[in-house]
């Protein structure tokens, strides 16, 4: 997991569950420069409370220490609110990560909470049903529904985690299942409100074979996982679906009324 930020130490190792499975991966760059592309400007709704007025004792202190916060509608983003992925936690940088959305707590009224700086996050590879955590000083939070804004980004990062946790699951509940009935079941999910594609699996399969040498049940030997780690990715096209637009309704016709300001003698 990546590392708790103690007064000025700034050093972040990998987030674990991030660090077995995808140890090679880069933040999005633009072009060659080394600077990550900026997000879009996130703007706070006005009654966005700060996370200590919810939680104002630390969890190291005692506070929110076993509940985890139910956060929805949510989205990250640097200190000057532009958007980014949360998956920037893992590159060693300078950057902190922020958060917003309504934290659901049982016993209490949804409120509407910027959080953070994020200390790390996580996901629980073995779990098929396991959602995506994050963590701060004050609370750890089990992220929901993202907000319509964030969500094409939201699923970026977590669609390789949501894939090899479908693999892993597969595996150890039927060992025998051949890849060919994984997909056609595969095929018919949705990952963050969109269906995925074959070719998303293969781009898995190298971080794949890293984190099944660490979850328990042995699904490195189950039939599925043996094919995708000793085959290349097959031939396949990737549908590329044409941007939505929107119908313009027909304008009205206007009927106008012609006056005749002939003057008569």
């Amino acid at each position: 997991m990546p590392a708790v930020r103690n007064g000025t130490d700034r050093i972040r190792p990998r987030n674990k569950a991030y660090d077995i499975s995808f140890p090679d991966e880069k933040p999005a760059v633009d072009g060659n420069s080394t600077v990550p592309v900026q997000g879009k400007l996130y703007r706070p709704p006005r009654e966005l409370l700060p996370e200590a007025t919810c939680f104002p004792v630390k969890r190291l202190d005692g506070g929110q220490t076993d509940t985890v916060v139910l956060l929805e509608r949510f989205v990250f983003f640097d200190s000057s609110q532009h958007m980014l992925l949360l998956s920037r936690l893992d590159d060693h940088s300078e950057i902190d990560v922020y958060g917003a959305g309504i934290a659901c707590l049982e016993g209490h009224e949804p409120r509407s909470v910027r959080i953070g700086p994020i200390q790390s996050y996580d996901v629980d590879l073995a779990d098929p049903d396991g959602a995506m955590h994050v963590n701060t000083e004050r609370a750890r939070y089990c992220l929901g529904i993202p907000s319509k804004k964030y969500r094409s980004q939201f699923r970026k990062t977590f669609l390789p985690h949501r894939i090899i946790q479908t693999i892993v699951s597969s595996a150890i509940r039927d060992p025998g299942r051949e890849y060919k009935d994984f997909l056609a079941e595969f095929l018919k999910m949705k990952i963050v409100g969109d269906p995925p594609h074959e070719g998303d699996i293969w781009d898995c399969v190298k971080q794949l074979g890293r984190a099944v040498e660490t979850i328990a049940g042995n699904p490195r030997h189950a039939i599925m996982v043996d094919f995708l780690l000793s085959n290349t990715a097959p031939p396949m096209k990737r549908v590329i679906e044409p941007p939505r637009r929107r119908t313009r309704k027909p304008k009205a016709t206007i009927e106008r009324e012609v006056i005749d300001l002939t003057l008569e003698d």
